[in-house]
């Protein structure tokens, strides 16, 4: 059993926050280049569920609370996903905040994947290091396996942002940079591995 200590809760809480500040502050300035005011409101309350859920010493919302959130957000994302994909299909150019269209679904399949680690017995109104009642079922592995592949692609997209922001000398504020974007996702993602595996 994987047990996530209180400093690396911090951390995950930290970056968790930091992700919500920068899509809530993207969806303030709504003068920005290329903002997609679905997909920042999805980033600030998918960061800071998880926040919430995560930091240490912070009371627990109920566990019924915390499942019907992530529901509701999973469903969002796959509205938000079915609306993208409908505007592919006709033509229109769709950008995505993940770097390719494979991973639109993300944040759905993250949310399900927050619903499912929560719906596991022990794990109701708690994070990584709880104890476990059950092993995990079929669709937590695959859940599982899904998350930390998003995670690798994820690695290689922020790699080859970076190089290519090195390469063309370029310089581009924190709100707007695709690196940002990659390494707010990227730590979501792993919390969320993380938490699966836990």
């Amino acid at each position: 059993m994987l047990s996530i200590s209180p400093l690396l809760a911090w951390f995950f809480t930290l970056v968790l926050l930091l992700l919500a500040g920068r899509a809530t502050a993207r969806l303030a300035l709504e003068n920005l280049p290329g903002l997609d005011r679905h997909r920042e409101i999805g980033h600030a309350a998918m960061s800071s569920g998880m926040a919430v859920l995560l930091a240490p010493g912070v009371p627990r919302p109920p566990g019924v609370v915390s499942v019907s959130f992530f529901a509701a957000l999973a469903t969002w994302a796959a509205f938000d996903w079915g609306r993208r994909v409908r505007a592919r299909l006709r033509g229109r150019a769709v950008e995505s905040c993940t770097g390719s269209p494979l991973l639109d679904s993300h944040h759905g399949i993250v949310g399900v994947a927050m619903v499912v680690m929560l719906l596991r017995p022990g794990m109701g109104t708690a994070m990584p290091g709880m104890a476990m009642g059950a092993p995990p079922g079929t669709a937590t592995l695959l859940l599982t396996a899904y998350v930390w592949i998003a995670a690798l692609v994820l690695g290689v997209g922020m790699t080859r942002v970076l190089a290519a922001t090195a390469e063309s000398g370029e310089t581009q504020t924190v709100l707007s940079s695709p690196a940002t974007v990659y390494a707010c996702e990227l730590a979501m993602t792993v919390l969320t591995g993380l938490m699966l595996v836990a």
